[in-house]
């Protein structure tokens, strides 16, 4: 199903539901994409339709799009449900970490106002609700200000400090400036060159369709031979997340990095970059190797060298506290959760979720919630 809306405008609006209509503008998304130059991978046509097409997303997919003639300038991707007669959206790509929200070429920056607009005028949400609100993200901050001024109220709670280098530069300049102490960088480098004389250590980067589903499966491997496993952060190897992977390595995104000691995957890395930004994802080394020389570290200073030679401007340790990405980031921002409501009962919802991360946030709750998941894992594991 779709709408056209505003077709004596400066731009044409039009809304698309199902995941069928993507077929109808996928040529123009990826060509948004490409204009869209400070976009996380995340806002991409591979990265988002998986998660309609593969049934990811909570309710029903629909897409706001804005043209300027025959260009598309704008595109909000939004899964949409009801919850007691409210309508409720949320970004495609909800519940999996990453930056989410409006695709807008910069260029046409005032569509925003007449995106919201419509939104109002076809009540096409009551809340909007997200966890995925980068400080960085002026197209969606933008759009809920605008919201703001049509009755929204507009909550948000910090979520996640997100940790990132600010390169541009060769690996010395970058060490130099991160590191002010020689005798460090001295350290780094030894330990590095330490663990190269210690056995056969190779590190190969695989870029884009030169991605095979083989490497897929390696880089799948040792994320469950590591401590991810353990605290049930091992993915990769789910039927859903080899899509994911294909789809943005078809796109030429996505960068795996595999680290093998006497020729058996040790560590990787995979990350996914476009515009000169570059998405250090997930990172996982095998436990029977948690007693060498710091191959995580090392494999993680490979990649960065690697960046600095590839021109990469950001460096992104996404969501998330660590000590290795303090250790390396250069700089910090952060991503808020946010609920934005109108009339009676959105503001109510917008104020519930409100609530509900507020209490979330106090220490002693949070941990009996993780120890009540915990027990409820071990329970559905029982035959």
């Amino acid at each position: 199903m779709e709408q056209i809306f505003e077709k004596d405008q400066p731009f044409n609006l039009q809304i698309v539901e199902g995941a069928e209509g993507i077929s109808k503008f996928r040529e123009h998304w990826d060509n948004l994409f490409a204009r869209a130059v400070d976009a996380p991978p995340y806002l991409s046509r591979p990265w988002a339709s998986t998660f309609v097409q593969e049934g990811r997303i909570r309710g029903s997919p629909l897409f706001i799009l804005a043209w300027s003639g025959t260009k598309l300038v704008a595109l909000l991707p939004l899964a949409v449900r009801k919850c007691l007669n409210v309508k409720i959206a949320e970004p495609v790509g909800t519940g999996q970490g990453a930056y989410l929200g409006l695709l807008l070429d910069p260029n046409y920056r005032p569509v925003v106002e007449h995106i919201v607009n419509l939104i109002t005028s076809e009540r096409v949400f009551d809340v909007y609700y997200s966890e995925d609100l980068s400080t960085e993200d002026t197209a969606t901050n933008d759009l809920l200000a605008r919201l703001a001024t049509k009755g929204y109220s507009c909550r948000k709670v910090l979520r996640s400090p997100c940790y990132w280098i600010r390169l541009g530069c060769s690996f010395d300049e970058y060490l130099k400036r991160k590191i002010k102490k020689s005798n460090r960088r001295y350290k780094l480098r030894y330990e590095e060159k330490k663990l190269y004389k210690s056995a056969d250590v190779r590190v190969v980067r695989y870029i884009g369709k030169d991605i095979t589903p083989e490497v897929n499966h390696r880089a799948a491997t040792v994320q469950l031979e590591s401590w991810m496993k353990r605290r049930g952060g091992a993915v990769l190897w789910q039927p859903f997340f080899q899509k994911l992977l294909a789809n943005m390595d078809e796109a030429d995104m996505g960068y795996v990095w595999l680290m093998t000691i006497a020729g058996e995957d040790a560590a990787m890395v995979y990350s996914f970059i476009a515009h000169g930004q570059l998405h250090f994802y997930w990172t996982a080394f095998k436990l029977k190797f948690e007693s060498s020389l710091s191959i995580g570290q090392m494999l993680i200073m490979h990649v960065v060298r690697d960046a600095c030679e590839q021109g990469i401007q950001w460096f992104d340790f996404i969501h998330g506290e660590a000590e290795y990405k303090r250790f390396w980031a250069t700089d910090r921002y952060h991503v808020d959760r946010v609920a934005a409501g109108r009339g009676l009962p959105g503001r109510l919802t917008a104020a519930c979720y409100f609530v509900v991360w507020q209490l979330a946030r106090i220490q002693f709750l949070k941990s009996f919630y993780r120890r009540i998941r915990s027990i409820l894992r071990t329970y559905k594991k029982r035959p």
